[in-house]
């Protein structure tokens, strides 16, 4: 997604653009002008599949898999799905939903996570 600041400086500034290379994750372009004004603009990128290596024993199953992007978190972050069997990758903020108990974390799962919960994508409590 893009997304835009725009803040109000005290001084004017001059123009400025900076960019990255072709196949950087990120890219921003910041554009001065005389009223003071300064505008950045940031671009993130996310790869479209991935492929699965060093899981733990009990999901090495998994390792070798090719995950494609099929779908969107409501805090915008991807979720993956491996080709050919029903085993998502995603993260989830709060996978319990039971608040400060857990932490953050990726997550393997064979139930597709939801793109509007916000907390415990796959509604499971656990």
């Amino acid at each position: 997604g893009t997304s835009t600041t725009t803040t109000t400086l005290a001084k004017a500034s001059t123009s400025t653009t900076t960019s990255r290379k072709a196949g950087d994750s990120d890219a921003t372009e910041e554009f001065g002008d005389v009223y003071g004004t300064k505008t950045t603009t940031t671009t993130k990128s996310t790869k479209t599949s991935l492929m699965l290596g060093g899981a733990c024993p009990y999901k090495a199953s998994l390792n070798g898999l090719t995950f494609d992007v099929v779908g969107t978190a409501a805090d915008g972050s991807p979720f993956y799905k491996a080709r050919g069997i029903d085993e998502y990758i995603y993260h989830d903020a709060d996978c319990d939903g039971a608040g400060a108990v857990s932490a953050p974390r990726w997550i393997f799962d064979n139930s597709k996570p939801s793109s509007t919960a916000t907390k415990d994508l796959d509604g499971d409590g656990k």
